[in-house]
Parts: C-alpha cells; sequence; structure tokens
C-alpha cells in the first residue's frame, strides 16, 4: 500500500468545496514534519519553498496557514490512525509515550503565577501516566518525572514530544532509562 492509498482511507471532514485533496495535505504534514518542521505555520512556509513537491502530493498551490489549522481540529483521529497503521502495521503503540506541556488555562490571569505542566500520557491506553509541574523550563520537569518513574518504564519505550523538549540532557535522561527517542 502507498502512502497515497493509506492516506486516501482518512474520512474528510470538509464540504463539498475542497480546493485541496485531504490525502495531499496529510503527506505535505507528514513530510513537513519529517522535515524538523514544528509547526502548521512551518508547514505552510515549507510548502511555499518547495513548489517542486507539490504535484507529487496532489496539490496545485502551496496551501496557506488557514487551510491546515482549519482542517486538523475538524479530523478524525482514530481514521488517521486506522489508515497510518495500515502503511506502518509493525508500529506498536503500545510502546509509544507522548510528552506534553501545558499551562492550566486560566492561570495567566490576576497577580497569581500561571500554573505549567507537563505530563507523560501512553498512546495506547488514552491516559496520562505522571504528571508534574514546571517550575522552570519544561524540560527540566520532564526530567524530574523521567527521575521519579522506576528504571523499567521506559525499556522498549519509544518518547516523543515537540520541539520544547529538544535538549541534549531529556535525550540522555530516556536512553539511560532504556528508552527510544528521536531527539538524541
Amino acid at each position: 500500500m502507498t502512502l497515497r492509498e493509506a492516506l486516501a482511507q482518512v474520512p474528510d471532514p470538509r464540504g463539498k468545496n475542497r480546493q485541496y485533496p485531504l490525502w495531499g495535505l496529510l503527506a505535505l504534514i507528514l513530510l513537513a514534519f519529517l522535515c524538523r518542521v514544528d509547526s502548521l505555520r512551518g508547514v505552510a512556509r515549507f510548502a511555499r519553498a518547495n513548489p517542486h513537491l507539490l504535484p507529487h502530493l496532489g496539490l496545485r498551490k502551496p496551501p496557506g496557514h488557514y487551510v491546515l489549522t482549519s482542517l486538523l481540529p475538524r479530523l478524525d483521529p482514530e481514521g488517521l490512525q486506522k489508515a497510518l497503521l495500515s502503511l506502518f502495521p509493525e508500529a506498536q503503540l503500545d510502546g509509544v509515550w507522548v510528552v506534553d506541556g501545558k499551562t492550566l488555562k486560566g492561570s495567566r490571569k490576576g497577580p497569581s503565577p500561571q500554573v505549567r505542566l507537563v505530563e507523560v500520557l501512553a498512546l495506547h491506553l488514552r491516559t496520562t501516566l505522571a504528571q508534574a509541574q514546571a517550575e522552570g523550563r519544561e524540560a527540566e520537569a520532564l526530567r524530574r518525572l523521567l527521575a521519579s518513574l522506576g528504571a523499567e518504564d521506559l525499556v522498549g519505550k519509544v518518547v516523543v514530544g515537540d520541539a520544547g523538549y529538544l535538549y541534549p540532557e531529556v535525550a540522555e535522561a530516556i536512553r539511560e532509562k532504556g528508552g527510544i527517542t528521536s531527539w538524541s
């Protein structure tokens, strides 16, 4: 199965007036992220900077930022997961942990300092495994969180996160516990 065939299986949440094929937009996002682009605005810039790729993705012109940001919230995540698993059947989601940081809603208002959290989620369980408050850099809070987990907890796990965790010391802490990350 090709990437195009797999992504064509994803249900399209848009109306009938579609300027871009869904599979092409999703392939563009995947390609840009593989090229270390870390935002949807960056994906739009990537498309403008690489017009030679667009015909291969079924796109006549580069999509703008609004097209991408309005698409993803309406996309069926389970449909996308099913399509990607049909392309990569060997992917084991039970071995994937996702790291993310959040600022609690409403905590930026008033005289109190904002409350920032770092959490580790088990993708296959769809639940938070551990959570810690970030006093300084979120990467430091993640290192403390990893230290609190048992040594066996990361063996064979793939730990993924956004650009806020691209620090060598975070990657080293994950490797020391037997985990795998693309940040190293």
